[in-house]
């Protein structure tokens, strides 16, 4: 374990952070700033608030430190992009191929649009300064894409883009309507990016 990487040693306080993360990231995304509808918008708050953090031993795929953001492969092979708060770590000190215990919440599919043909893929990212404790500010990426669907769990909300980088497993809001996508579909979607609220190197 090293010591530029901040190890919170106990569930709760993993906990707390990811409540205050997700408290934050609630309060960053105005209704202004989205595609969709009030209602739409209220469905991708609740998500935020209901999501899930995923714990996971992974490796890091790229590092982007001007954004201080990873790509980490997880253990089945999928890729996921990782946005991580400066009190969290410092991603310039990681290396592709380091091994990391993350705690992060999952990406939120907050709006999709079905394409009637298929569209080039493309990927646009607007940043959001969240305030955060300690005296720390992080930022969360909304991203729209234009993207493949290729995988669908309806039964847990959760569905596969497969865009201009690479494939994105996404957590889908309850106000996406996924009875009315199938795999193979071209789709114009808007996500949160996933948050670590835990990173530490073995």
């Amino acid at each position: 374990m090293t010591s530029w990487l901040r190890n919170m040693n106990s569930s709760a306080a993993v906990m707390r952070s990811a409540a205050a993360l997700l408290s934050a990231l609630s309060a960053a995304f105005s209704p202004a700033g989205f595609a969709q509808d009030a209602t739409s918008f209220d469905a991708a708050q609740t998500a935020l608030g209901n999501a899930e953090i995923v714990h996971a031993q992974v490796r890091v795929a790229a590092i982007y430190a001007p954004t201080n953001s990873v790509t980490i492969r997880g253990p089945h092979g999928n890729l996921a992009d990782v946005d991580v708060n400066p009190a969290v770590a410092d991603v310039s000190r990681l290396q592709v191929g380091d091994r990391l215990n993350v705690a992060y919440q999952q990406a939120i599919l907050i709006h999709v649009d079905k394409l009637a043909t298929r569209g080039v893929r493309e990927r646009v990212e607007t940043t959001v300064a969240i305030p955060a404790s300690a005296g720390f500010v992080s930022s969360a990426h909304r991203v729209r894409v234009v993207a493949t669907v290729v995988a669908i769990d309806r039964k847990n909300r959760m569905m596969t883009l497969r865009g201009p980088k690479h494939r994105q497993v996404l957590r889908a809001s309850s106000a996406i309507p996924l009875d009315e996508l199938k795999v193979g579909d071209s789709v114009r979607a808007e996500f949160v990016s996933a948050v670590a609220v835990e990173l530490v190197r073995d």
